[in-house]
């Protein structure tokens, strides 16, 4: 935007100086790679929409479902803001639970009705510290470079799709290995510290690319055992994202409205976690 406005200010200048052909702002250089588009919405630090659905399956049945949505704002090495609405569904005790959660800062802003009851009057949103940024829940999180990258060095197959969310795609198909993305994921390395296989664990994966060369639609599955307990155990997600390049702003809920956590008498409910259930599973296997 600060370019933009810079244009716009010398423009009239520029036009009496020189011919209409020689004032044009410069294209920007069309991406070689989905990782070069990435990279390039950090810099121009837009936005990206996304709505994504993870389940978590036992034996075929669904044991938690998590849908996310809202949008996430890029900094200058990936996500650094984001304002998402979770819906938990789950036949485990608590049941269902909703979540709007803001991430900005370095803090996070939590308004849910599981809350309601444990805040004084007038207030409807919780602080508490947030080390980094609200992404995607995929095992595979395919909005940083680096993970991106081992992605797209893992595809097997490539072929025309149809349109997502309004652009013609790419369908890309391939297999990843765990181990392969631990070396470039910190999540990932924390899953392959607690999946004990003899056997490779393999995470296969689709992607669809549209022309400008940013995902439009991830899909990945990570398969695993939930042991004599819980039995096979599938972990699927299906991300979409829309509205590449916006300028959204993301903004933390007025300060009237909000507590932090340490000044509450009772503890938060506990609402599921992704990394928690997959690790905690896991560890059963031992």
């Amino acid at each position: 935007m600060i370019a933009l406005a810079a244009t716009a200010l010398v423009a009239p200048a520029l036009a009496m100086a020189a011919p209409a052909t020689a004032h044009a702002a410069p294209a920007t250089a069309k991406p070689a790679s989905p990782v070069d588009a990435l990279r390039q919405q950090f810099a121009k630090k837009s936005t990206v929409r996304m709505d994504e659905d993870t389940r978590i399956k036992v034996d075929g049945k669904d044991l938690f479902r998590y849908r996310q949505a809202g949008v996430l704002r890029f900094g200058k090495s990936g996500v650094d803001a984001s304002d998402t609405r979770t819906v938990v569904k789950s036949d485990a005790e608590g049941g269902d639970s909703t979540v709007r959660v803001i991430i900005l800062n370095g803090k996070a802003y939590l308004k849910s009705p599981l809350y309601d009851e444990l805040l004084p009057a007038g207030r409807t949103w919780v602080r508490t510290s947030a080390p980094t940024a609200g992404g995607t829940n995929s095992v595979i999180d395919v909005l940083r470079p680096k993970v991106l990258k081992t992605v797209l060095a893992s595809t097997k197959s490539k072929a025309p799709a149809g349109r997502v969310g309004g652009a013609r795609t790419t369908l890309l198909r391939g297999s990843l290995s765990l181990s392969a993305l631990a070396k470039v994921s910190p999540d990932a390395a924390e899953f392959a510290r607690s999946v004990k296989s003899k056997k490779p664990v393999m995470l296969p994966w689709k992607m669809w690319i549209a022309a400008d060369q940013l995902p439009r639609r991830f899909q990945s599955s990570f398969p695993m055992s939930g042991g004599a307990l819980l039995g096979s155990m599938t972990i699927t997600t299906d991300s979409r994202f829309t509205s590449w390049g916006g300028k959204v702003v993301i903004a933390a809920p007025p300060a009237d409205l909000v507590i932090d956590e340490e000044d509450l008498t009772e503890d938060l409910p506990v609402t599921p976690d992704l990394t928690t259930t997959i690790t905690g599973v896991a560890a059963r296997e031992r």
